[in-house]
This record gives C-alpha cells, structure tokens and sequence, in this order.
C-alpha cells in the first residue's frame, strides 16, 4: 500500500497542473544534488560515526503564472537523504516535503509586491547570509520603491507556534534599502513578541524559532529585538567592500534568561582580474563571559558562512561542521581566491582561513543558563582552528556540475575541555564528490 502513495500524489499534482494550464503559465526550476563523502568531522578519537556516506536532496519549484504581477509558487523537496538510511522503505524515497508555497503579486498600478504563504525570508546582509535570519518562514511581506534611490521591506514572520495562542513567537521586521552610485545601505530593525507560555529551552538548531538555548522559565521571557545595517561599496571598482552589522537582545524578568550580543563581518575583493577574484574577510561574534545573563546574540534560523567546512559554506548537503547558531562566540579572519579558471567549464576556489573562539572557558563549569555548549562547534576563548578548503567545480552540461571539495582542519583545543571530553582530536577533514543538476 506504501508504495502508491508516492505515485498516486505525482498523478494528482500531475493532473493539478494540467488543469491549472488552462489558466496559467507553468514554469519549473529545481537542483536536484548528489553526494558521495568521505569525512571525519567530529573532532574525537573515538567517533564511531560513518567515515562514508552518500546523500541526496530533490528540490524542484513551481510557478503557476497568471501574468507578470501575479503568480503562485509551490516548492517541494525530497531530502537531504542519507542511502541506506532515510531511504530504506522498501527503496522507496519517502522524505517529501512542502519546502514553500505562498502567492506573489504586486498591487494593481503600482510596483508595491506582496507576498504571503511560506516562503524564504532573509534580514538584510552583505558577505555571505544573515547570521539572524536567513530561511523559509510563515510570513507576509509587503515591499516596493519610495523613490529611486530609496525602497522599503516590512514583513510580519510567525517564526514558532506551539500547542496555544500563548505560547508562539511572531516577528515585525522593517528595513530601508538605500542605494546611490557605488554604494548601497540596507539598515534594518525587527521586534520579537513572545507569547507568555513560549518556551526556547532546548529549541532545535536550524528549525525556525528563537534560538535561545536553555532559557530558565518560559513564562520570563518578555521580547526580542534586532537592528542592523548591510554595506556594500564598488565605488572604486574593481575593488568591492562589504560589512555587516548586527545586534540583538533577548529581555526577560530574570537575568538568568536574557541574551544580549552583535556580529559583524566584512570583505573586500578585488574583481578585475578574468581568472580569480581574491578576497580577504574578516568576522568577530560576542561570546559567553561569566555573567548571569548570555552575551551572545540571540538568532532565529540564520545562513551564514564563510570558508566551506567548518561553517555552512560547503557546496554539497553535508560537508560542514558547524552551520547554526551554536558556532557563535568566535572570531576569523582568511583569504579566499575564487572562481580560479585556466579551463573553459572548470573552475577551483582555494580558502585558508584562522578561526578563534571568543566564549569564556569558565562556561564549563557554570553551564551557563543561556549557553548551549557543543565540543567541536562551541568554541572557547583559547581555541584555535585553521583551515584550509580546495574546492572544483566542472560543468558537464550548462544545467550539469560535477564537484570535488577537499577540507582539512587543524585544532588546537584549550586544556579545559579535558574536564568534559577524554578523546579529542587535532584534526579534521572531508573528500566529498558530487552531481547538482539545475534547471
């Protein structure tokens, strides 16, 4: 019986669409990747985890197009799947999902967009994702052109929704883009309202919601709130400048509860040359001190990477070490050449980047109530890591890439995580291959 559900739910969508054509346009993207990976990630001599494992994830996108202000979109996904395990149903794929699905349009007479449904939201950001929000969410979103140089964002996020109307958390965010010659500055500021039994403690990592971990009392817990700003400058081209900068506070009636901390981040690089772009970047998050109360930032559900192993920069499905919010307390600094062409259809970027942690070691002994520790991704102030990325990408077809992403790391613990891990190691790494194909 399993095995017609797949198969009866493509006949209806199919039929769906065919119906739906009478009335509208319909067009279809997708990526659809596979990953064959080699690693040792977890930083522990005695990890009995998989050194191989293969992966595949299937996104494909519609868009149900009445004209050009209006349209539908439902994006469905099938993974990331692990072979051998997620799919292991009879060999059926069975890990389908609703990835987004909401109506675009834009106001009768006028250029102001709207949007509702579930659908990608990102606060504003400039090097590489927002380290607050960056990820599909319930929302609406309304934006649109001031003046030529001046346009809006306001977006209402239902970011988490437990059992009764008391116990979610919704979100206003407002940002102004403003954009000259050579410069563009894109300032932000969002309010989290929580409701009086809504609980963070033990709030999953990656999943939309306020990441503020071990959270005392849920009924503490008062708001959130954020502000911001995204800098770009190629004023003197081929040189291009980008920051960011981000603060949040997370209030409570106990301090035990509260989070308050910032991110910020830059890049400058040079882009006049045909067969690399070098850049240099730099980035520093506030970590745990001895306080009562947390110093990091408070996140929701973030994307934000640099290099591609340690953090969520990697071009496969599962290539990095540490993605979410737990890697923050940390500083880094590193050169990346990207985009290295000597080939037609072949391309390396190379990254080298130092990583050092900014989370007072004491965290360890206190446990901090606002603190979510992790060996390996939790980062104190006397670690150290560097590491160094060698990624290849070839293009088979236009719509067809293979890749190749080479990533070793070398550690550098600090003493105190003896008092809690006894078989730590020095070192890290991945080989990872794979196919994505885009259309």
């Amino acid at each position: 019986m399993k095995r017609l559900v797949t198969p009866t739910l493509i006949c209806v969508l199919f039929l769906g669409l065919t119906t739906a054509a009478h009335a509208a346009d319909i067009k279809a993207t997708g990526e659809w990747a596979f990953e064959f990976i080699w690693s040792d990630k977890n930083f522990k001599d005695n990890d009995d985890s998989s050194k191989f494992d293969v992966y595949q994830r299937l996104r494909t996108k519609f868009e149900f197009i009445a004209n050009e202000n209006l349209k539908g979109v439902l994006y469905t996904e099938s993974g990331t799947s692990t072979w051998g395990d997620d799919i292991k149903d009879g060999g059926d794929i069975t890990d389908w999902s609703l990835k987004a699905g909401y109506i675009d349009f834009n106001w009768p007479g006028t250029e102001q967009n709207i949007k509702v449904g579930h659908f990608s939201v990102a606060f504003p950001s400039a090097v590489s994702g927002s380290m607050i929000q960056d990820d599909e969410t319930p929302a609406l979103m309304v934006s649109g052109p001031i003046t030529d140089n001046v346009a809006y964002m306001a977006s209402w996020i239902r970011a988490d929704k437990g059992s009764d109307g008391e116990d979610s958390m919704d979100v206003a965010l407002a940002a102004l883009p403003l954009t000259f010659d050579g410069i563009s500055v894109k300032p932000f500021l969002a309010y989290g309202i929580i409701g009086d039994n809504y609980t963070s403690g033990d709030a999953d990592f990656g999943d939309n919601g306020l990441q503020a971990t071990n959270a005392a009392d849920s009924d503490t817990l008062n708001h959130a709130w954020w502000a911001g700003a995204a800098f770009e400058m190629n004023l003197f081209d081929p040189f291009v400048l980008k920051a960011d900068l981000n603060y949040g506070k997370l209030d409570a009636d106990e301090d035990t509860s509260e989070m308050c901390g910032w991110f910020a981040d830059a890049s400058l690089a040079y882009t006049g040359l045909d067969f690399l772009t070098p850049e240099v970047f730099f980035a520093y998050s506030s970590g745990e001190d001895t306080d009562d109360s947390s110093n990091r930032m408070p996140t929701l559900s973030n994307d934000w990477a640099l290099g591609s192993f340690f953090f969520d920069g990697d071009w496969g499905l599962d290539g990095s070490i540490d993605g979410d919010a737990k890697s923050m307390g940390f500083w880094t600094v590193g050169l990346s050449l990207k985009d290295i062409s000597f080939f037609e259809g072949l391309k390396h970027t190379v990254h080298v980047m130092y990583i050092q942690g900014t989370n007072d070691e004491d965290i360890l002994d206190n446990g901090l109530p606002n603190n979510n520790v992790e060996f390996g991704k939790t980062l104190l102030d006397d670690d150290s890591l560097v590491e160094v990325d060698l990624n290849s990408q070839y293009s088979i077809y236009d719509e067809l890439t293979a890749y190749v992403e080479l990533g070793w790391i070398h550690a550098d613990w600090s003493d105190k995580w003896d008092s809690v891990e006894s078989d730590t190691n020095d070192s890290a790494y991945k080989v990872s291959m794979g196919l994505k194909y885009a259309f």
